[in-house]
């Protein structure tokens, strides 16, 4: 890089457009210096720039002080004549002129700033300069400035002979002016001056010095060297001439140096006495405009030669001229390129923020910190809060391009307070648009038509970290809220095309059979709906069948950790991600609970080490006003503030400052800030400073003739005294429905109609909504007008209201009845226009818009009762479709409303469709978990049931309900009942040989069918014993939790419905029951392996993948593993916690975390691995209100505490309110939670073992024995056979006389010996262990320490770290024994290694301690 230093007094030289208009001179008076500087400018840039367009200096001069509006006549002859137009590659002479008038404005602004920066006056604060230096007022001349120019390193530099400063350096083109104009660097004094230390100016000489600054810079915006007008040459105040000569000429003796006293107070005697006589200021404005300036300048050079003649809004400091130029700068499209705003209107465009330094500061700081906080799986979350118009949304958009530079992606959307979408349409809408924009340039990338690598890595980075995260059904999923996805993934539709092909044959055969009432035609195939026939609006079976019925809350938890998936997707700490969810006091409850659910629901149990970071600022703006308080946002508010999952930062929005609202008056007038401060001050008081309520009050001034523009002063002007009468007390929205009411009535009644499609509508509804063209026509005719006036905005197709409180306004204009029939007739107009689609598919998006406004309408009636029937089938429709995208308050909505138009004769005129509206009303009272509600509709439904089969579904509701509040018992009592009328019987009493009869029944039923045959079975069409199979199904689960005998009986009632009937997706997990029934209770592992693998397969032909996950936790968690090795159930149990998660069933996934800690232990994890799974599963129990296993976690996490070593609470960090294990074993036992029971005794097993406490041990075996029976096979049961054999084994030895030690270990050996039949990886080492105590017991020495010696041997090769240091404990404890001190301290190092390697640092310290 070079530089070169120009003199700023020269610009009436040759360098006139190269230097911001500051060229070369010759009139220095120091000559050596000046021709320095000229040469070494001039060797920088002649080599650069070309010689070949400007002829004279005169030519450039005349172009650049062309009038703004230069017609084509003008330009013809006065620029094109002298402007060489062929060689100019296309550049047009006038936008060269303009904008190189406007670059050198804004460099001499520059210049100007520096010159006020060294010039302090005892008034202007000093931190908010750069420099210390202080100059004598006879220093403000031009010559002493330098600007310095940067040359390009790219561009040769070479040498040259001195060029005079005659010689005219020419332009190329308008690029090259703009480049050298930006690139000057800095503005210094000369280096004689750069030490030099003047008196400080007092304010006495506040007046001269702003009339010399005056002079100054009208000679520097001028450029062409003149002085103002009527200034004679003579009597130029300058300052030789004013201060150093009037002092000598003045008394000698008083002369000093600049900075004493008394030589400064005879200078300013003299200065203000003298320079206000010489300059005559008539002519300097019209002077100014005529060189074509923008105004701003011919202001501020104006009043500065003016600021003695002490008129209004003069300026009092060098501050207030440094803010004016600084202003000016900042808002170049403002106040220099004029061209493009017109004076004469309010200008309140922009996206400027007036008073917010610091809540932008703190959004910032909240948005930088968020790629840090992603790394301990944190989100930062702003809550930004105010009242109507403080300025939230403008807060958010001014971060929004900065950001964006920085790699960020920015995604938004807006709430609105009359919704009218699809359920979750808003939120899904911000990711549709994202997606949208993604296949747009990936398509322009294949097209050619952008050519961009850094994009083409991020839409493929993208795309392959949405296959990684999401499961190809968690895409199909998530495109019904979110279609733009679809253009993403072609691969995965086309597949699932292809799968609905080879399935459709299969669900019509499903469905012979079910239709029974409907005639099955479509609903409003004709245009108008008013003449839609009776068979149009039955309602098919079809339309709403079983399966669709048993959607269960669990969609609702797939939908969200999809949604969390999709956002670790597409965010990282590389490219965050900040999502700005605007007027959050308008979303519906499922919007806040997706919110709440994305920000601290962060991958829901995970306990991945190396999971990929999500990176995401969630910013949230709302009303915190009493009229817009929302429970539900006050809820989520709450959950996000108390989150440990987020950081929350507040910012409040308060009114601006009186700085600030001054600023934005300035602005919107034009003006300098100095000018509207007293307009300010009013202006401030009435509107306390609301960035909305100011601009209406403008508006409202404007209207009233209280502020108007003046065209002969060519400014804003107003009475101050009459704005001070104005009030706005009577509030903003009467303001605006004052002025709405001003407008012609035909405009009014169109922003009405707007206004009741909410904030913002597409020209295209509007034009379903209107009965002929037209209307159509005077409504666009009224909506134009309403443009005009700045009511409305319109933009690509939509309409918008400016702020939400136009659009209230607009919408309270009429009576609530009157708005009433405006929605409902908008909703059937709609809806004569949008309905062409057959019931199989889904509603459009403007059929949604169109029920919305039927909702809105209330309780309009319906006479015609075809009408009210087709709309009550709509309704359906829209709560169906609501269900299966999880927005279950609105299917309620839906319903609710289907309901009321079926009238009292509802159930005479259309009873399949009254039996399914009932139903769907009872299935969404479940999912919204409104249990009291529920019997209702249930007795609704049996009172007017012709049979049983359509009371099952409100059954199956009731019996969901009562389970899910506790009731189990209950739930189970009315199974049974309900089972008794669908022909299925259970006998009272369940015993082991009835359990062994059954299986072994079942088992020679299915010994008839190979698995080819088996998968071939047709599927069953009985809806009795469908049902009766879906019942047992979903009640199994409770069934084993309490009365688990049960269990195979009703597995084996699956499985002989299933072969005698047709299969169904539940005969798959019946034939799974039945598999772990015969593997563990008859011990036949291997026939139950068989059937795992048919179970399997028949999920397959179902194409049921939902189900899918489920079953397989099952299966490994409850048989497989007794063939496969322990350390990889641990990773299909982590697989299967993601699977389940992703299908939405959050129960199986606590379940599959909770066996995988239980699989964690039989293996030998690291404890701390352990107990930090234990505390994070604990947590996410409470938070997802899944606490069913919880005791069982919470004791597990103890037994893990005990052997680390720490203190902790296992319980009060579980949120369980018990003290200790003793007090759970007493809660449980009286609940009859036997599971839990069991669970919680063997881990106190487990421990006491491995502390050696044996006597402990026994008792706890004594006292809990009985409550272990071979019907309750799971998992502790091989945990607490191993531990229950040594320990009595053990006791056993202590205790020869009592027999019942011996059998115990015996029979735990016989178990052992037959599961390492079928897995040796699992099971010998442990079998070795036992075998080598009970020899030990019999006092087969030799024996048992071989066996001991096999034992670690298998422990360290199948890698069961614990069990081979429990192996070498009990190996030291024999040679104790023994009396060989060497080899048992040899054998117990040995365990210490292993334990430490365990990470079991409280029981090496017992060891030791010992």
């Amino acid at each position: 890089r070079s530089y070169g230093c120009i003199p700023l007094s020269s610009w009436q030289k040759s360098l006139l457009l190269l230097i911001s208009r500051l060229a070369m001179s010759s009139g220095t008076s120091d000559a050596d210096a000046c021709q320095r500087h000229q040469h070494s400018a001039i060797i920088q840039l002649k080599d650069w720039i070309s010689l070949s367009k400007f002829s004279t200096l005169e030519t450039t001069r005349e172009i650049l002080c062309q009038p703004k509006h230069v017609n084509n006549e003008v330009k013809s002859t006065s620029i094109d004549a002298k402007f060489d137009v062929s060689e100019n590659k296309g550049i047009n002479a006038a936008a060269a002129a303009t904008e190189v008038r406007r670059l050198c404005v804004m460099h001499s602004i520059r210049v100007a700033k520096y010159i006020i920066n060294r010039l302090a006056s005892d008034g202007v604060d000093q931190s908010n300069f750069e420099s210390t230096i202080h100059l004598n007022i006879d220093e403000i001349t031009s010559e002493n400035f330098l600007v310095e120019i940067q040359v390009p390193s790219e561009m040769p530099l070479t040498d040259s002979s001195f060029v005079s400063s005659n010689e005219l350096l020419q332009i190329c083109d308008l690029a090259q002016i703009k480049f050298i104009l930006e690139s000057s660097l800095d503005v210094k004094l000369v280096p004689t001056l750069q030490n030099t230390i003047g008196f400080q100016i007092d304010e006495m000489l506040q007046h001269d010095i702003f009339q010399k600054l005056g002079v100054l810079f009208y000679e520097l915006f001028t450029c062409d060297g003149s002085n103002p007008p009527n200034l004679k040459p003579e009597s130029k105040v300058s300052s030789h001439d004013t201060t150093r000569d009037g002092v000598r000429a003045g008394n000698h003796e008083d002369e000093e140096q600049p900075g004493s006293e008394k030589g400064r107070r005879k200078y300013t005697e003299f200065d203000t006495s003298k320079a206000m006589k010489r300059l005559d200021l008539s002519g300097t404005m019209e002077s100014l405009q005529q060189k074509s300036l923008p105004m701003s300048i011919c202001w501020l050079v104006t009043d500065l030669l003016e600021c003695g003649m002490r008129k209004e809004g003069m300026f009092l400091s060098l501050m207030d001229v440094f803010s004016e130029l600084t202003q000016i700068m900042n808002e170049p499209e403002i106040f220099v390129y004029e061209e493009n705003i017109s004076h004469m209107a309010l200008n309140f465009c922009g996206k400027n923020l007036y008073g917010r330094n610091d809540a932008l500061s703190t959004l910032i700081q909240a948005a930088l910190t968020t790629p840090l906080l992603s790394e301990s799986d944190m989100s930062s979350v702003v809550l930004i809060g105010g009242d109507p118009g403080a300025g939230k949304s403008r807060l958010v958009d001014a971060i929004k391009e900065p950001i964006c530079k920085r790699g960020w992606q920015f995604l938004s959307c807006k709430f609105d307070r009359l919704t009218q979408n699809q359920p979750l349409s808003t939120i899904s809408s911000t990711f549709n648009d994202f997606f949208r924009s993604l296949a747009k340039m990936r398509s322009e990338l294949e097209d050619g038509v952008l050519v961009d690598e850094d994009q083409n890595q991020f839409i493929e980075s993208v795309t392959a970290s949405v296959e990684s995260h999401l499961s190809a059904s968690g895409v199909v999923f998530l495109s019904k809220l979110i279609p733009g996805i679809k253009s993403l993934f072609p691969d995965i539709f086309r597949r699932v095309v292809i799968d609905e092909d080879d399935s459709e044959g299969d669900q019509t055969q499903r469905h012979d059979g079910v239709k029974k009432r409907a005639g099955g035609n479509n609903i409003a195939r004709n245009n108008d709906i008013d003449v839609i026939s009776d068979d149009e609006s039955n309602c098919d079976e079809d339309d709403y069948d079983d399966y669709d019925f048993l959607v269960s809350r669990s969609t609702k938890n797939r939908l969200h950790y999809l949604f969390q998936k999709l956002t670790q997707a597409i965010s990282s700490p590389e490219a965050p991600i900040m999502l700005f969810l605007d007027d959050l006091q308008w979303a519906d409850k499922e919007s806040l609970d997706l919110l709440t659910s994305l920000v601290i629901d962060v991958d829901p149990l995970s306990i991945e080490e190396d999971a990929d970071q999500r990176c995401v600022c969630f910013v949230l703006a709302y009303r915190n006003s009493e009229d817009c308080e929302n429970p539900d946002l006050v809820y989520c508010v709450s959950a996000l503030e108390g989150s440990d999952a987020a950081r929350t930062t507040h910012i409040q929005l308060e009114g601006m400052d009186i700085e600030g609202t001054n600023a934005m008056l300035a602005n919107a007038l034009k003006l300098p800030i100095r000018l509207t401060r007293p307009l300010s001050e009013v202006v401030h008081q009435k509107t306390l400073g609301n960035p909305l309520f100011v601009k209406v009050f403008l508006t409202m001034l404007c209207e009233e003739n209280c502020l108007s523009y003046s065209l002969n002063e060519r400014r804003w002007m107003w009475s101050i005294d009459d704005i001070r009468q104005k009030s706005m007390d009577k509030g903003l929205a009467l303001v605006l429905s004052e002025k709405l009411l001003r407008m012609h009535c035909d405009v009014q009644e169109a922003l009405t109609f707007v206004s009741c499609f909410g904030k913002r509508v597409q020209r295209d509804v509007l034009s379903m909504a209107s009965r002929d063209a037209e209307e159509l026509s005077q409504l666009m005719a009224c909506l134009e007008t309403a443009v005009e006036e700045n009511i409305l905005e319109e933009d690509n197709g939509y309409y918008s209201f400016p702020h939400d409180l136009i659009q209230q306004a607009a919408y309270e204009r009429v009576h609530e009845k009157e708005l009433r029939s405006y929605h409902f007739s908008i909703g059937l107009q709609i809806l004569k226009k949008a309905i062409h689609t057959t019931q199989a598919e889904p509603l459009s998006l403007v059929a949604f818009i169109a029920l919305e406004q039927i909702i809105m309408a209330k309780d309009m009636t319906v006479p015609d009762p075809k009408v009210r029937m087709s709309l009550a089938l709509l309704f359906l429709r829209a709560g169906k479709h609501s269900i299966q995208v999880a927005a279950f308050p609105s299917a309620l909505s839906y319903f609710e409303r289907g309901l009321s138009f079926l009238g009292e004769d509802g159930w005479e005129r259309n009873h399949e469709l009254s039996l399914r509206l009932h139903e769907s009303m009872c299935h969404a009272c479940y999912l919204n978990a409104l249990p009291d509600r529920v019997p209702a509709y249930t007795d609704m439904v049996i009172s007017h049931a012709d049979d049983f089969m359509d009371q099952v579904k409100c059954h199956h509701m009731a019996m969901r309900t009562l389970a899910s509040t506790g009731k189990i018992k209950k739930a189970i009592y009315k199974f049974f009942e309900v089972m008794k009328e669908l022909g299925e019987e259970f006998p009272d009493k369940v015993d082991p040989s009835l359990i062994f009869s059954t299986l072994t029944s079942t088992k020679d039923d299915l010994s008839k069918y190979s698995t080819e045959d088996l998968l071939n079975s047709p599927k069953m069409t009985d809806k009795r014993k469908q049902w009766a199979i879906i019942l047992m199904g979903s009640m199994s689960p409770y069934i084993f939790m309490v009365t688990p005998m049960l269990s195979p009986m009703i597995s084996a009632r699956i499985v002989f419905l299933s072969l005698r009937y047709g299969l169904t997706t539940e005969s798959a997990f019946g034939l799974f029951m039945y598999s772990y029934g015969i593997g563990c209770l008859l011990q036949d592992i291997d026939e139950g392996h068989r059937w795992i693998r048919t179970s399997r397969l028949m999920l397959e032909r179902f194409n049921a993948t939902s189900q899918y996950p489920k079953l397989k936790c099952v299966q490994y968690a409850f048989l497989i593993y007794l063939k496969e090795p322990f350390q990889s159930i641990t990773s299909v149990l982590l697989d299967c916690r993601q699977e389940t998660m992703m299908v939405g069933d959050i129960e199986y996934a606590i379940f599959s975390s909770t066996w995988r800690g239980q699989f964690a232990v039989l293996t030998g994890e690291h404890l701390s691995q352990v107990e930090k799974e234990c505390d994070s599963l604990s947590k996410d129990m409470i938070r997802l209100k899944q606490t069913q296993s919880i005791l069982d976690n919470a004791s597990m996490h103890s037994m893990a505490l005990q052997l680390i070593g720490s203190s902790k609470d296992p319980f009060a960090l579980s949120g369980v309110s018990f003290k200790d294990e003793d007090e759970v074993l007493e809660f449980v036992e009286k609940s009859g939670n036997k599971a839990h029971a069991i669970s919680i005794y063997t881990y106190r097993v487990v421990t006491a073992c491995f502390f050696q406490r044996y006597e402990d041990a026994a008792e706890m075996i004594e006292k809990y024995h009985s409550k272990l029976t071979k019907e309750d096979f799971r998992i502790h049961t091989v945990i607490y056979t191993f531990y229950e054999g040594l320990i009595a084994f053990r006791t056993a030895r202590a205790q020869p006389h009592v027999e019942k030690w011996s059998k115990i270990g015996g029979r735990a050996i016989r178990s052992y010996q037959t599961w390492a039949k079928h897995s040796e990886w699992n099971f010998e080492n442990k079998l070795l262990l036992l075998e080598a105590e009970w020899l030990l017991t019999k006092g087969e020495y030799d024996s048992a320490e071989k066996k001991y010696v096999a034992s670690m041997e298998s422990a360290h090769r199948h890698k069961f770290v614990h069990e081979e240091g429990l192996a070498m404990a009990l190996m030291a404890h024999y040679f104790k024994s023994r009396g060989d001190a060497g080899k048992e301290k040899e054998y117990l190092d040995g365990a210490i290694a292993c334990y430490e390697k365990w990470g079991a640092f409280g029981l090496v310290s017992h060891i030791r301690g010992n």
